[in-house]
């Protein structure tokens, strides 16, 4: 029995997602060690920013599948890079307007530490795979 392989492969941006939330209170303890609690908190919605602006990523560049998709996945990632800078200038202009007290260098922090698994969790995942 021959067995089918899917030509766009999810399971790597999956992995990623996880990685990310995951990353999120771990970004809070860590801010909170360092500083406060007003430090953790700013770390971890400048994380979850980042977090939701990926995962908006991820849901609208593999929405579609298949060769003769190929212009509609080329369009929706653009789609999904428009998208995710919306969410993130608009995540942090909330957070700056509406959070009181925020520490602005913890919000960075955090919103860098889950960026920071997107350069990380490709080479973890394969060397783990190998």
């Amino acid at each position: 029995m021959s067995r089918t392989y899917r030509l766009v492969d999810r399971r790597l941006a999956k992995a990623l997602l996880v990685f990310q939330v995951i990353m999120i209170p771990v970004a809070a303890v860590l801010a909170w060690l360092i500083q406060d609690a007003v430090a953790a908190k700013s770390a971890a919605l400048g994380a979850l920013v980042y977090w939701l602006a990926s995962s908006y990523f991820a849901w609208q560049a593999f929405k579609s599948s298949g060769a003769r998709a190929s212009r509609q996945i080329l369009s929706n990632m653009y789609l999904g890079l428009m998208g995710k800078f919306v969410i993130v200038v608009v995540g942090l202009i909330l957070i700056l307007s509406c959070v009181s007290p925020v520490n602005m260098v913890a919000v960075i922090g955090g919103f860098l530490l889950i960026q920071a698994m997107s350069w990380v969790a490709p080479f973890w995942l394969a060397r783990h795979k190998a």
